[in-house]
């Protein structure tokens, strides 16, 4: 299939390096990988397997950049913003043993991985014996071990996501959303006032409660906050701290806690809840799958009794970005970040921050390894980022190389070239081919290098220097000199 996708382009026409990873890793990866769980396993032999897929991911790799073939391997992965096949795999294999969270308890696969022994079923993982258990190995072993630290934050079969049970599609009235306008910075004057018309507005009003929510994240000890204001009544504070959650379930169960204190309250006909994270509020009315269901179906049978016990109770959320510092939401935002919590261990973790964890232990330990190791090739090119900082392996949006280049396949190719020094240069043919000439067409070096290109040949214009060597000015070489690191016979085509 590779071979077949160099009909699509190639460095003169066709599809460009960002188009073609996207459909490499949105078309080839996924059909390589289809069912991979059958073989990619703890204890499984699969170097068979691997030698095909690095084969595979090499071809692909050499496509999109226009690379030589003896370019080395490593190098053109992260050149191409392409994860080794391993990690992948390990990432998406990871993903894969905690899926069964998302399913129901009753479900044929919770049942297999139920480790409990029972008399009616003796096809479950309880039903063996430790010698039997000892030898086994497989994706759902491997699960039934990654289930063990994991808290369930699931729930699919919940009635109050049943169709014509939600609140959704019987109170569509009485909830409503108010978003801030974050793309104009002069509207952040205009976002406070609005703020404070409303809570003058409704302070007047003494059947309505003012819920404030932050929440913040230290050491993987989060902290959630709720203040409720009320007319003639004491502020109420509410302070939980978990530990090993992401982010966006500290800031629901925030949320959570702040109308279920706001709903325990007598004669209270609306509640206001203002919000830095007003999409995690929206996932409070979503009856599809997602991870933060439990905190969504305790907060919907809240509402339920809320609405249903008089016709005009309402609830609104209006958001709060922090960089507003309003007042009210800012003494919040300082108190959820006042706390030194220390973690108890051993703890569970949740759904998101498991998956959130694997994926960036893998990348993590891409980055460490791509420094150290030499598959990316000895004279592989350092460059800094505008933070003057070495340049690291990412995947995301293509990555940082291929962010800037990928537009063309020229200058994608000749980037790539230079980069891992495998370049049509006098240094490349006095390695491969010493009959051959290699000087610098200059006559004021020996040997054409790569350093003598960049740094001091005069057939180029002076857009590089050894104190300003970041990938944009790399790039503002190439795109200024066309014919550095290019073959002779191609500069009348460029």
């Amino acid at each position: 299939m590779v071979k077949c996708m160099k009909l699509l382009g190639n460095l003169s026409r066709g599809i460009n390096p960002i188009q073609k990873r996207l459909l490499y890793r949105s078309c080839t990866l996924l059909i390589a990988l289809y069912s991979f769980q059958l073989w990619f396993y703890n204890r499984a032999p699969m170097s068979y397997h691997m030698k095909a897929l690095n084969k595979m991911q090499r071809r692909a790799a050499i496509w999109i950049l226009g690379a030589f073939k003896t370019s080395p391997l490593e190098g053109i992965e992260v050149l191409a913003g392409l994860i080794l096949v391993k990690s992948h795999l390990q990432k998406i294999a990871k993903r894969s043993q905690i899926h069964p969270f998302k399913l129901p308890k009753n479900h044929i696969l919770n049942n297999l991985l139920d480790d409990s022994p029972h008399q009616f079923n003796s096809h479950n993982m309880g039903s063996l014996t430790y010698r039997q258990k000892v030898p086994a190995k497989g994706h759902l072993i491997d699960s039934k071990f990654k289930s063990y630290g994991i808290f369930p934050s699931f729930s699919p079969l919940n009635p109050k996501f049943a169709p014509g049970q939600c609140i959704v599609d019987n109170f569509s009235d009485c909830f409503s959303f108010n978003l801030a306008n974050k793309k104009e910075k002069e509207k952040n004057n205009h976002c406070t006032q609005e703020l404070d018309e409303m809570v003058l507005r409704n302070s007047s009003i003494p059947n309505t409660a003012l819920v404030i929510t932050d929440a913040s994240i230290k050491k993987d000890i989060a902290t959630s906050i709720a203040h409720i204001h009320s007319a003639n009544r004491p502020l109420i504070k509410t302070v939980h701290h978990a530990s090993f959650v992401t982010s966006s379930e500290v800031e629901l169960f925030a949320i959570r806690c702040g109308i279920n204190q706001a709903c325990s309250l007598n004669n209270v006909s609306k509640i206001v809840v203002i919000t830095d994270s007003i999409h995690i509020a929206k996932k409070i009315f979503n009856p599809g799958l997602h991870p933060f269901q439990i905190h969504s179906a305790a907060i919907l049978n809240n509402l339920w009794k809320f609405f249903i016990a008089n016709d005009p109770n309402s609830i609104e959320f209006w958001e709060c970005p922090s960089k507003l510092k309003w007042k009210l939401h800012h003494e919040v935002d300082k108190d959820s970040k006042s706390f030194v919590v220390t973690p108890s261990f051993p703890s569970k973790t949740s759904w998101e921050f498991c998956k959130k964890s694997d994926s960036n232990e893998l990348i993590k330990l891409w980055k460490m390894t791509f420094q150290a190791s030499e598959g990316k090739g000895k004279n592989f090119l350092k460059l800094l980022d505008d933070d003057l900082n070495v340049v690291k392996p990412s995947y995301t949006k293509g990555g940082p190389w291929l962010q800037l280049v990928g537009h063309s396949n020229l200058l994608c190719a000749q980037a790539t070239r230079a980069i891992t020094n495998h370049v049509p240069i006098g240094e490349h043919r006095l390695r491969f081919f010493p009959n051959s000439e290699f000087s610098c067409p200059c006559n004021e070096y020996p040997i054409e290098s790569r350093r003598h290109i960049l740094y001091e040949c005069k057939r180029f214009n002076g857009y590089w220097n050894h104190r300003r060597d970041t990938l944009k000015h790399f790039v503002m070489f190439l795109n200024a000199n066309p014919s550095a690191f290019a073959f002779n016979d191609s500069l009348s085509s460029i």
